[in-house]
């Protein structure tokens, strides 16, 4: 999921709310109030993700060699 895709709230055709990512829709509620909750939610987790990845300490990546 890219970070800077903004999360927004909108009622599909069949009246249920959902929270979108871009075209794709990533939650939802029967409410409008829920839906914003799901949002809030969402952005709170995407902050808190990548403020880990960025206080975790590099590894260096695992280099396959040929079989032999």
């Amino acid at each position: 999921m890219e970070q800077s895709e903004q999360l927004t709230v909108k009622q599909s055709s069949s009246n249920y709310w959902v929270v979108q990512s871009g075209a794709v829709e990533l939650s939802g509620g029967v409410m409008r109030k829920a839906a914003e909750s799901e949002r809030e939610l969402m952005r709170r987790l995407r902050q808190r993700t990548a403020k880990m990845r960025s206080a975790a300490p590099r590894r260096p990546r695992a280099v396959e060699h040929p079989s032999r």
